[in-house]
C-alpha cells in the first residue's frame, strides 16, 4: 500500500477505540477481543548493553502486524530500560519475551521519544508487567496523546495491520523530562537531549554515556515519512548538535542501526530540500515547479532517492518546506 492511501486510511478513523483510563480488562468486553501475539524478532546486539529490535518493513500491514519500528532497550546493573515499545500490546509483549531471554534483570524503566503511535501503544504491555513502572516522556508527547493523537495512532495501526492491534490499550506515559537530565541506572548514565523542534516539537534522544550510544528516535532515519509534525531548520540544527556528543552508535528509529553518519546524511536531506525551497520560492516557482530542479541535487539523486517513500512523499515534504519557509519571512 503507498502512503499516501495509508495516510487517507488513517484519516478515515472509526469509532470503537480505548479510552486512555487507567488499564481494565477490556478483551473480555464484547466489543474488544485481543488479537494474536506478535511474532518474535530477535533483537539486534549493538553494545554490550544496548539492543533494539530491527523492523525491517517502512509501513505497517497485515504481514508485520503494524511492527514496523525499532524498539529498543538497555541493560543496566539495576534493570532494564526499554527505547520505545512498538505500535501494540502485542509488540510490547514481544519486546518483554525477548528481553526475557537476554537478561534475567527486571524491567525498571521505559521512555517514549515522542508521540507517534509506533513508539507508545505498546506501553500497555509496560504497565500490566509492572503497574508501578516508570513511562518516561516530554510532556507534550502525553498531551498530544491524550488531544486525539492517541485515537488517530491507534486507529492508523489497527485499519492499516487488518486489526492486529486489537486489545491494546492507549497508556499514557506517567512521568516527564523537557531534555537536559541526566538518568543513572546502577553502572550506566542516560543523558536525555531535547535540543528543538525536528520530528516534532518534543523528540527525546537518549544517550548512553558508557557506551557512546545515542538512541536517536525518529529524528534521523534513511526514509522519506512523516514530516508534518516537524521542522527541517530544525532537525538540521537537532543533526549538528546530535554530531557534538561524539557517540560512535546510533540506533534509530527506523532502519539498522549506524555510525554518525546518519546524521550528516538527515542534514544533508533536510538543506537540500529546505534551503533549496527557500531560494526558488523567492524566484517565484511553485512546488510543483521546485520539484525536479530539487530532485537533481546530486545527494538527492545518488541517495535519497533510494530511500523508502521518496517517489510517493518526496512533494508532500516541499510543500511543507515552503510552508515553513514561508512561516519563517512572515
Amino acid at each position: 500500500m503507498k502512503r499516501r492511501e495509508l495516510l487517507k486510511s488513517a484519516l478515515g478513523l472509526s469509532a470503537g477505540l480505548i479510552g486512555m483510563t487507567a488499564l481494565k480488562p477490556l478483551y473480555a468486553d464484547d466489543m474488544m477481543f485481543k488479537a494474536d501475539p506478535m511474532f518474535d524478532v530477535e533483537p539486534t546486539k549493538v553494545t554490550d548493553r544496548c539492543y533494539y529490535f530491527l523492523a525491517k518493513d517502512p509501513e505497517p500491514s497485515p504481514d508485520n502486524k503494524a511492527f514496523f519500528n525499532n524498539p529498543g532497550f538497555i541493560v543496566t546493573s539495576e534493570g532494564v530500560v526499554v527505547i520505545d515499545t512498538g505500535s501494540s500490546v502485542q509488540i510490547g509483549e514481544m519486546v518483554i519475551r525477548q528481553i526475557k531471554k537476554i537478561t534475567d534483570k527486571p524491567i525498571i524503566s521505559v521512555i517514549n521519544t515522542h508521540y507517534h503511535g509506533d513508539h507508545f501503544l505498546g506501553n500497555h504491555a509496560f504497565i500490566e508487567e509492572n503497574p508501578k513502572i516508570d513511562i518516561i516522556s516530554h510532556q507534550a508527547t502525553i498531551d498530544n496523546i491524550k488531544n486525539g493523537g492517541g485515537e488517530f495512532w491507534f486507529g492508523f495501526m489497527q485499519r492499516n495491520s487488518n486489526d492486529a492491534i486489537s486489545g491494546t490499550v492507549i497508556t499514557l506515559p506517567n512521568k516527564t523530562v523537557k531534555g537536559g537530565e541526566t538518568l543513572t541506572f546502577g553502572d550506566t548514565t542516560l543523558k536525555i537531549h531535547q535540543f528543538t523542534k525536528a520530528h516534532t516539537e518534543c523528540d527525546l534522544l537518549v544517550e548512553v554515556v558508557e557506551d557512546k550510544t545515542l538512541f536517536l528516535g525518529d529524528v534521523a532515519m534513511r526514509r522519506v515519512a512523516n514530516m508534518a509534525d516537524g521542522s527541517f531548520p530544525g532537525t538540521i540544527e537537532t543533526m549538528k548538535k546530535a554530531r557534538e556528543l561524539n557517540c560512535v552508535n546510533h540506533i534509530l528509529g527506523h532502519g539498522p542501526h549506524d555510525s554518525v553518519a546518519i546524521c550528516d546524511d538527515m542534514q544533508t536531506f533536510c538543506e537540500s530540500i529546505y534551503l533549496n525551497a527557500v531560494k526558488y520560492y523567492d524566484e517565484g516557482l511553485s512546488p510543483f515547479e521546485m520539484k525536479p530542479l530539487i530532485m537533481d541535487e546530486p545527494f538527492m539523486k545518488n541517495v535519497a532517492s533510494k530511500w523508502p517513500g521518496y517517489d510517493a512523499t518526496l512533494g508532500t515534504f516541499i510543500s511543507l518546506a515552503v510552508l515553513e519557509a514561508e512561516a519563517n519571512m512572515f
